[in-house]
Formats: C-alpha cells, sequence, structure tokens
C-alpha cells in the first residue's frame, strides 16, 4: 500500500506535504469577505508582475482559493447585462464574440484578474488553476453562463491548453485592443494581449474538468467547494435531464 501511495506522488509530482493540505475554494459574490481577500491577492500579484497600479474590477463574483487559512489563487467574473459591457468590450469592441458565440450577450461573461500567490511551490500550482477553473464551470452552471471570454497573453493560455488541457480557442479576427489601454506592463508588452472564448458546455471542457475533480481527489488533495451565491431551485432530476441534453448536443 505504502509502494503504491509513492507511485501516486512520483506520477503526480506532488511530495507527502501537498497531502495534508487542506484546500477550500470559495464561490461568492462582491460582496463577500472572500471577494474582497482574493482582490488584495490579484492587486498584489499585478503589482508585483505587470507593473499595476489599478487593477480594473466592475466584476461580479469571484472564485477565490485558500489553502491553510491563506489565499492563495483568485479570479472574478464579470455577467453581461443590457445595462453593463464586460470590460474586453473597451478594448475589442462590442459584443466582439459575435462571429463565434450566437447566444444571447447576457449569456456571456468575462473571466479576469487571474492570480496565483506567488510564494506557492510549483508543485501546487497546477492544482490550484485547476479548482480556480472548477469554480468558473460551477458559477457557470448555477448563474446560466453558456460563454466566458478573457484577455490573457499566449504564455498562460498554453499553460492552459496544453498543460491543463481545456479548450479555450482565439478569436482571429481581433488582434490589437483598441482605444486608451492601461499603463502597464499587461497591456504595453511587444507581444499584446489577446482574446480568448471558453464555451462552458462543450464536451471536452466539461470531461476536461471532470478529469480535474478525479486528479484532486486520487492525488490525495483535501478539497472543500465553499459557494455562497443565489441557490438554483433546480430540482436534481431536472438538473440531470438538462444535463444529458446538453451532452447529446455537444458530443
Amino acid at each position: 500500500m505504502e509502494s503504491s501511495v509513492a507511485n501516486l506522488l512520483q506520477q503526480t509530482g506532488l511530495s507527502q506535504n501537498s497531502l495534508t493540505d487542506k484546500v477550500e475554494i470559495h464561490l461568492v459574490d462582491k460582496n463577500d469577505i472572500f471577494y474582497k481577500k482574493g482582490r488584495l491577492l490579484a492587486e498584489e500579484v499585478y503589482r508585483k508582475v505587470w507593473n499595476t497600479e489599478h487593477l480594473i474590477d466592475g466584476n461580479d463574483y469571484a472564485v477565490v482559493v485558500s489553502r491553510q487559512g491563506s489565499v492563495v489563487g483568485n479570479m472574478n467574473v464579470q455577467l453581461r447585462s443590457e445595462q453593463k459591457s464586460l470590460k474586453s468590450e473597451t478594448f475589442f469592441g462590442r459584443e466582439h464574440w459575435q462571429d463565434y458565440f450566437f447566444g444571447a450577450p447576457t449569456n456571456v461573461a468575462e473571466l479576469s484578474a487571474l492570480a496565483l500567490d506567488q510564494e506557492l511551490p510549483s508543485e501546487i500550482r497546477r492544482p490550484i488553476m485547476m479548482m480556480l477553473i472548477l469554480g468558473t464551470q460551477i458559477l457557470s452552471r448555477a448563474l446560466d453562463i453558456q460563454f466566458y471570454v478573457t484577455i490573457q497573453h499566449e504564455f498562460l493560455m498554453r499553460i492552459l491548453t496544453k498543460s491543463l488541457q481545456l479548450p479555450f480557442f482565439r478569436n482571429e479576427n481581433l488582434t490589437r485592443p483598441q482605444g486608451k489601454l492601461p499603463s502597464d506592463n499587461y497591456w504595453n508588452r511587444e507581444e499584446l494581449p489577446r482574446l480568448y472564448y471558453l464555451d462552458t458546455k462543450d464536451g471536452n471542457a466539461i470531461n476536461t474538468c471532470a478529469s480535474f475533480f478525479c486528479y484532486l481527489h486520487v492525488s490525495g488533495i483535501q478539497t472543500t467547494f465553499l459557494p455562497r451565491i443565489k441557490k438554483n431551485n433546480m430540482s436534481f432530476s431536472a438538473f440531470r435531464k438538462n444535463w444529458y441534453l446538453e451532452q447529446a448536443i455537444f458530443n
């Protein structure tokens, strides 16, 4: 039994210390204390990495990961409404996703402020990213988000698409942001950030997220999801019927 555990740890690259980690994933709205804690982490990381003095907010929800009581990961979600455009629309135009998503604009949301604690051991960074993505997928179900947009640099997207196998794809029509850009290194590198999309109901996205759950469990990382968002009153039978209907459409 001990040799089996040792083999598993060797394959996953996780140390014995990682097995004793207690990790909580908070799914919260902008009024929750953990939203504010996640923003503090994101602001600190963006200041150090990108020299960002003002990290644009205007978000509605957050996925915040805490490890041993300390916040170590953040991802924000902004909802689209008739009254409020997404941040990315400021730089890439109104409803820039029209060639890629044909649903209602109110089913589109934006991911931003992805940040990991700079002191995290390298072995736990990928699992924390998995938890953030899992949180956004859960939010998509609760809030009827069918399509995520995000502005990211290519090197991060390589991690998400190649290492984590998430089916993000790039807007090939819009290559350069417009208007007055923030005066930080995120926006003023020689290689500019680009627009990327994720269909939350794509079969590959769903299967990849399911594999994240399995990986975290077999790796022995103790995870607890703590949603504090509006409740969906749908019964499980109705949810399950809708779930398999979507699988039939996208597979």
